[in-house]
C-alpha cells in the first residue's frame, strides 16, 4: 500500500496543511487495526505524534511496520463506559471507525448491535462531557443512512431513511455527536462513506469490504454471482481517496458547517459492469477467464435494491479534497496487491 503523505498527486501545500496538523498530538483511532482504521494508522504513522489505537484484537495482532509515530495499544470494548474513561485523557483527536459489521435482518441482533454502533459514540461523548475533554471527533458513517434515494446524485440535503437496524443506529451516532456538538462543544463531523474498496494495510482485513472479495474469488477462479440488483447503480470509492477525506476532516474546522458529508467517487456504475470489469481485468493479470452467473432465486433485502452516487461538492468546497482513483485503476492495483501479497491474507 503506498503510505499516504508520499503520494506525488498530494500537494505540498495540502500534504504540510496534515503534517502541521497532526504533529506533535495524540490520535486515538477506535478500530485502528480493521479496514479502514489500519489505512488510516498507517498514514498517520508517518507523522510525529502518539497513536492510540483501541480495540479488541490481540496487542500484537498488527501495528505499522515503519513509523515515526509512537504507537501504542489499548485492548478494550467500546461498548463500556470504562472503556473511555481510562483513554482519553490528552487526545487531541479521535477517529471513531469501531463497529460492528452490517447483518442482513434475518441475522439481526438489535440490542447487540445498539451496543456496538450507537452507545459507543454516546459513552464517548459522556466521558468527554463529564471530564471536559475537548478532543476533535471524526466518525465514520455510511451513505446507508439514505435508503433508497430517488434522486441521483445524493448530497447532504436528501432525506435520511434507514432500512436497517445497522443504519439506524449509525443514524442514532450522529446525532449524539451533533447534539453534544451544539449544547457541549464537542466538536465532530461525520463521513458518509460510500462503498469503499482497494488495499489496506493490514493484509488479514482485506477482504472485509464486497468489492475486495468479489476480487479474492475471481483471483480464486470462482464463478461470480449476480442477484435481482444487478442493475442497481453504486458508488465504489477508492480506500487511499477515502483516507485522505479523513486527515483532511480532521485538520480542518468543519463543525460549524454541516453535522456530516458524503463521501464517494462521484461516478456511478451498475454491479454486473464491475464484477464483469473485475473478471476483465483479473483475466488480463491471471489469464482466467471468470465466469459470471445470474442467480434469480436468492431473495435480497430492500436496502440491496438501492441506487446511490455521491455528490461530494459540499466537502470539496470545504476543504478540497477530491477523490483521485478511478474505479478501473483502483481495481487494478487491488488485483496486483491480492497477487502479490497472498501469503499475507491470513
Amino acid at each position: 500500500m503506498t503510505i499516504f503523505l508520499n503520494d506525488k498527486k498530494l500537494s505540498a501545500s495540502m500534504k504540510n496543511f496534515i503534517l502541521d496538523a497532526y504533529q506533535g498530538r495524540t490520535i486515538l483511532i477506535t478500530g485502528g487495526r480493521g479496514y479502514i482504521g489500519s489505512a488510516l494508522t498507517q498514514s498517520l504513522s508517518e507523522t510525529n505524534c502518539k497513536l492510540i489505537l483501541l480495540d479488541q484484537s490481540p496487542e500484537n495482532a498488527w501495528i505499522p511496520e515503519y513509523r515515526n509515530a509512537k504507537v501504542l495499544v489499548f485492548k478494550g470494548d467500546v461498548s463500556k463506559k470504562e472503556t473511555w474513561n481510562s483513554v482519553l485523557s490528552g487526545v487531541d483527536y479521535v477517529f471513531h471507525l469501531a463497529s460492528r459489521e452490517y447483518f442482513y435482518r434475518s441475522e439481526c441482533y438489535p440490542e447487540r448491535d445498539l451496543n456496538c454502533n450507537a452507545l459507543p459514540t454516546l459513552h464517548l461523548l459522556e466521558a468527554c462531557r463529564k471530564k471536559n475533554y475537548r478532543p476533535k471527533i471524526v466518525f465514520a458513517s455510511s451513505a446507508n443512512l439514505f435508503g433508497l434515494s430517488n434522486m441521483l446524485p445524493v448530497n447532504e440535503d436528501n432525506f435520511d431513511d434507514p432500512l436497517t437496524i445497522w443504519s439506524v443506529h449509525k443514524l442514532t451516532a450522529e446525532h449524539y455527536l451533533r447534539l453534544y456538538s451544539q449544547q457541549f462543544g464537542i466538536n465532530s463531523i461525520s463521513l458518509r462513506l460510500a462503498n469503499v474498496y482497494g488495499p489496506t494495510a493490514r493484509m488479514s482485513v482485506m477482504t472485509r469490504v464486497v468489492i475486495n472479495k468479489v476480487i479474492a474469488k475471481a483471483i480464486g477462479g470462482e464463478t461470480l454471482i449476480t442477484y435481482a440488483n444487478r442493475k442497481c447503480v453504486r458508488d465504489y470509492v477508492f480506500l487511499k481517496d477515502v483516507i485522505q477525506s479523513f486527515l483532511i476532516a480532521g485538520a480542518n474546522h468543519l463543525s460549524n458547517k454541516k453535522h456530516f458529508y458524503v463521501i464517494g467517487s462521484g461516478e456511478g456504475e451498475t454491479i454486473a459492469n464491475v464484477w464483469q470489469l473485475i473478471a476483465n481485468r483479473v483475466m488480463v493479470h491471471t489469464g482466467k477467464n471468470i465466469p459470471i452467473r445470474f442467480e434469480e432465486s436468492v431473495k435480497i433485502e430492500p436496502i440491496e435494491l438501492r441506487n446511490f452516487v455521491a455528490d461530494t461538492d459540499l466537502f470539496k468546497r470545504a476543504t478540497g479534497w477530491k477523490p483521485l482513483t478511478p474505479l478501473s485503476k483502483g481495481i487494478d492495483i487491488t488485483v496486483r496487491t491480492f497477487l502479490s501479497e497472498s501469503g499475507r491474507f491470513l
